[in-house]
């Protein structure tokens, strides 16, 4: 009887979501506060703080950071929960990085529920959310201020609201629907392009299978463009855009000559000011920052606010003098192999529909860089690269789920093929565009939320109503 009375013995009644999402917010929460003044991982963090500081003054000019074409009242919205804080006391900078951890909590949450509702709420989901939530690339974009965050929530709302739709086709899921769109639009332009096609070819694979167009397809499709109808700009923008990505997708590849790394536009070094040699000596050298500018900009970030907390820590274990030794030994002479090789490591040449084997390889160096267990060319993404047995999963899962759909082995509704659909087209568009592999990983994180709703939300062909 006493055994028995142990076996059922709990310490709380407590389920894993509540520990899971106590240790979400208060892990997130507590680098945040940890960071304190520092956006050395991030530096653009101090465009969207400075952005926020002037976003609820009159005549505020947003062209210079990432919502060029926002509304300046939907963006007075989205931050005004951040706003509340800082009448709190909280600083701007703290404001805009709890607003993020609110934003991916959400996103995270309505995972979950369309697990829930899919009975798809088992140990194996559990495992692949834990691992996706604290990546080292998942973890810090959920937890500082950029538009990250804002991404996420628009993605797997919308992803959401169509399996409620399936489920549920009550008004107020469409409408939920047109307030994603209008986010994700207002947001990150060409995200809500391949959202908007991936929703608008999967209507029509769903009207080919049932053989017959409903009123809802319709809504749904009208929905998808509607912030296009309704933004004249957002949809001149586009245009432009699309039709000068055609242009370079099918242009001629460079030839091996100008492949040299600068071509991409993305400097992975910044000049000291020191040169060496003597006047009559030609050239003289210049000595620049190699091996990425995160590890450099960091140590001069600790070194100015040395009586923080982070700064304090850091010193104390000796994670400083590390990251000084690892800045100084990344100093190089200019036009060197070593700047040079450097270059190649941190950059990508974009793909072209042209050169098969130059599109295979960008769509590999965009899917599987940094890998572990090599050098990836930066402290940096060496630490990051920790996450390729994750990604090698998420992965897996993705093309046995495929599999499975192909085969017919698993139901092809709207919200699941949208998802396979946003998937392929990010991952094309990614190789075709991407030039930086810091700023590739930061991006590729956004396909881990379609991948967890394709695997949360599919249903066994038995399973349809």
């Amino acid at each position: 009887m006493r055994l028995v009375n142990l076996r059922n013995f709990k310490f709380s009644d407590l389920n894993f979501y509540h520990y899971f999402f106590t240790a979400y917010i208060g892990l997130h929460v507590t680098f945040s506060l940890l960071l304190g003044n520092i956006t050395a991982l991030a530096v653009d963090e101090e465009v969207y703080r400075d952005m926020f500081g002037r976003l609820y003054s009159p005549g505020t000019n947003f062209s210079d950071v990432g919502f060029q074409m926002a509304w300046k009242p939907w963006l007075q919205v989205i931050y005004f929960p951040a706003k509340i804080l800082t009448f709190l006391g909280f600083t701007d900078l703290y404001a805009i990085r709890f607003l993020s951890i609110g934003c991916s909590t959400l996103a995270t949450y309505l995972i979950i529920k369309i697990a829930r509702d899919n009975n798809r709420d088992d140990r194996i989901f559990r495992l692949g959310l834990l691992s996706i939530s604290f990546i080292p690339t998942v973890f810090l974009w959920s937890s500082i201020g950029l538009r990250e965050s804002f991404l996420y929530l628009s993605i797997s709302f919308i992803l959401f609201t169509l399996t409620r739709i399936r489920i549920e086709p009550k008004w107020y899921w469409y409408l939920l629907l047109a307030i994603a769109f209008l986010s994700l639009s207002q947001t990150k332009s060409y995200i809500f392009v391949i959202m908007m096609i991936a929703l608008i070819i999967s209507v029509v694979i769903d009207a080919i299978q049932n053989r017959r167009t409903r009123i809802s397809h319709a809504v749904l499709v009208i929905l998808a463009i509607l912030p296009l109808l309704i933004n004249p700009p957002l949809a001149k923008a586009v245009k432009e855009g699309g039709q000068s990505q055609i242009v370079i997708a099918v242009s001629e590849v460079p030839t091996k000559n100008t492949e040299t790394g600068t071509e991409t536009g993305t400097e992975t070094g910044t000049e000291t000011g020191t040169e060496t040699g003597t006047e009559s000596e030609e050239p003289s050298e210049v000595i620049v920052a190699s091996r990425g500018m995160t590890v450099h900009v960091l140590v001069k970030q600790l070194q100015s606010n040395s009586k923080s907390l982070i700064s304090k820590i850091a010193q104390d274990l000796g994670i400083t003098a590390k990251l000084e030794a690892n800045s100084k030994n990344s100093l190089v002479v200019r036009g060197s192999n070593a700047e040079q090789t450097n270059r190649l490591q941190l950059s990508s040449t974009p793909a072209k529909f042209t050169a098969p084997r130059l599109f295979f390889q960008s769509t590999a160096r965009f899917l599987f860089i940094p890998f572990i267990f090599r050098d990836n060319g930066s402290l940096f993404l060496n630490i990051q690269s920790v996450e390729t047995p994750v990604w090698m999963f998420m992965y897996s899962i993705f093309f046995v789920i495929l599999y499975g759909l192909i085969r017919g082995r698993q139901s092809l509704d709207i919200a699941v093929s949208t998802a396979v659909i946003f998937v392929f087209e990010f991952i094309m568009l990614s190789a075709l565009t991407e030039i930086n592999v810091g700023t590739a990983l930061r991006h590729r994180s956004l396909l881990l939320i379609p991948v967890m709703v394709i695997w949360a939300s599919r249903k066994k062909s038995h399973e349809l109503i």
